[in-house]
């Protein structure tokens, strides 16, 4: 889908930039620090999907300032699809991802500086046990 489309199927009222809170930022800064993410995109969308994960709902985010461009973030629309797809057609995709975003970046952010990502990331059954054979 080219950008054009993107932004026509987009709705006027949407978002055309996406950003984080200013108590997020922290949280964002430390992510990509840390050595984790290349970038603080990479970690964003990380912490979207921890919201998901978490089962966050819909909902906005007030107060979050300008980081990325809608076309940066989401240039073949696949995160669009991806929380249509998870949250049912909602009016405006790109504010949900902003506020996702935010809530993953604040639900990340438990005081570990940086937060500790890999211990979310489950390791697959097989994996488990060879770490098991292996001492």
């Amino acid at each position: 889908m080219s950008k054009e489309k993107t932004a026509a199927k987009q709705g006027s009222s949407d978002k055309r930039t996406i950003g984080v809170t200013s108590a997020n930022e922290r949280s964002l800064a430390a992510l990509v620090a840390a050595g984790e993410f290349n970038s603080e995109l990479d970690a964003a969308k990380f912490a979207m999907a921890h919201a998901i994960e978490r089962q966050v709902g819909i909902g906005t985010v007030d107060g979050a300032s300008t980081k990325w461009n809608v076309g940066t973030v989401d240039s073949d629309a696949s995160l669009r699809a991806l929380v249509e797809s998870l949250y049912g057609a909602v009016a405006e995709p790109y504010r949900l991802i902003e506020y996702l975003i935010n809530e993953g970046l604040r639900l990340l952010d438990s005081g570990d500086v940086p937060p500790n990502v890999v211990k979310l990331i489950p390791l697959p059954a097989k994996a488990k046990g060879a770490e098991d054979t292996v001492n």
